[in-house]
């Protein structure tokens, strides 16, 4: 392979393969946290306390959007960003939406305890629940935070667009400190469950503005140079913080301190700090081994993270799914690593097969199929697709070495 041993050509553009192996490894997090929990398989990425897949879903989210809506607005206005956003955030409500109903019908057929929610009393409340945001099955219900913070980016734009993101990051910084020390019933997200409360949008959205300011910036700043440069220092302080937190409040004497310091709900400053170290350790290290390696040494990572949206919900519906029709729980811990195994082979398998038949778009299947069954003067008739060229915040350009 030449130098740019680190990209590859794929669909539209050149991807940053380090974003998406970073994305890889917090997908892998997730599933291995909800299918093996405790087991060996998922000690590598929980071995830092406090950081988990979905706060770096959740900032990593927020860095590629900012990344490519920062050169879509430039090239093409905010008018077209913001369809397009408006766009992202309904597939993320279908999404939403499709793992509710999933978790309406296991509860309806008598499986309601995997999703921890209460009672529907027939399809009909179900359906309402799922429409309305409500039935969020535990394990399944990040995307609904998600969208809240993807609205949030109407108002940024513009506010970035005219180089005021210094005054975003203080209003998020100011936000997150009230959320700290108040914390009204508004600013949580809420399920339909016996305890409601699932996240503080006010706390949790220090993980995603920040984040947004930083792939505005992304090369305006050279951050991916900026963590080449510093990689030693940045992992080395996240190993020290790590053992900090861990013999200290985790397993240690300050562990009374641990739901003021590091409360998920919340999402407490030992949560934001781990993240925002944790997060750029990993990126760089796969920058630095993507100069020397293959990249499909990490393609498990690379393509589930390429289709990370696609892979949360695949292993969102799979917690439900797994349990009635593959294997019954309790697990024990064989049978929790092969799970885990078996749902991020399928999420890669998913990606791997999008890859492979061109399906950059899942709404575009229909009118493919059209163009194989239609006769050409019907298919002649289907209005052109978008403009050839554009990236989507799943196809963020490549960046520093990798550009």
């Amino acid at each position: 392979m030449s130098a740019n041993r680190g990209s590859v050509k794929r669909g539209t553009g050149n991807r940053d393969l380090a974003i998406d192996a970073t994305r890889g490894v917090a997908i892998w997090s997730m599933v291995t946290a909800h299918f093996a929990t405790d087991a060996p398989l998922a000690s590598p990425t929980h071995a830092f306390p406090y950081v988990d897949g979905m706060s770096a879903f959740v900032m990593l989210s927020g860095i590629v959007l900012g990344l490519v809506y920062q050169r879509w607005v430039n090239r093409y206005g905010l008018r077209f960003a913001y369809v397009r956003l408006a766009k992202r955030i309904a597939v993320l409500y279908l999404c939403q939406l499709l793992i509710a109903l999933v978790a309406v019908a296991a509860a309806l057929e008598g499986h309601r305890w995997l999703t921890l929610l209460l009672p529907v009393d027939g399809w009909a409340d179900g359906i309402w629940l799922s429409v309305t945001m409500q039935y969020l099955p535990s394990g399944g219900n990040i995307l609904l935070l998600y969208m809240v913070l993807m609205i949030s980016a109407f108002a940024l734009f513009p506010l970035l667009q005219r180089g005021w993101w210094a005054w975003i990051v203080a209003a998020s910084l100011a936000l997150y400190a009230v959320s700290l020390v108040w914390s009204p019933d508004w600013f949580y997200l809420s399920a339909y469950q016996a305890a409601p409360h699932i996240q503080n949008v006010a706390g949790w959205q220090i993980m995603f503005i920040p984040s947004v300011v930083i792939g505005w910036n992304w090369t305006r700043w050279s951050v991916p140079e900026f963590i080449d440069r510093w990689l030693i220092v940045i992992v080395a302080v996240a190993v020290t913080v790590a053992l900090f937190f861990h013999f200290g409040v985790d397993a240690g004497p300050w562990a009374h301190l641990e739901p003021a310091i590091a409360d998920k709900l919340d999402f407490r400053p030992a949560r934001a700090i781990g993240a925002y170290l944790v997060i750029p350790a990993l990126y760089g290290v796969f920058r630095l081994l993507l100069r020397w390696w293959h990249h499909d040494w990490l393609r498990p990572l690379v393509m589930t993270g390429t289709r990370s949206l696609d892979s949360y919900v695949i292993q969102a519906i799979a917690l439900v799914v797994v349990p009635i029709h593959i294997a019954h729980r309790p697990w024990d811990t064989l049978t929790m690593q092969a799970v885990a195994l078996l749902v991020f082979a399928v999420c890669w398998a998913w990606a791997e097969f999008r890859y492979f038949t061109h399906i950059d778009k899942l709404h575009k299947v229909p009118g493919r199929m059209a163009q194989r069954i239609l006769p050409d003067r019907v298919v002649a008739s289907v209005p052109p697709g978008p403009e050839p060229g554009v990236l989507t915040p799943e196809q963020p350009q490549p960046t520093g070495a990798h550009a």
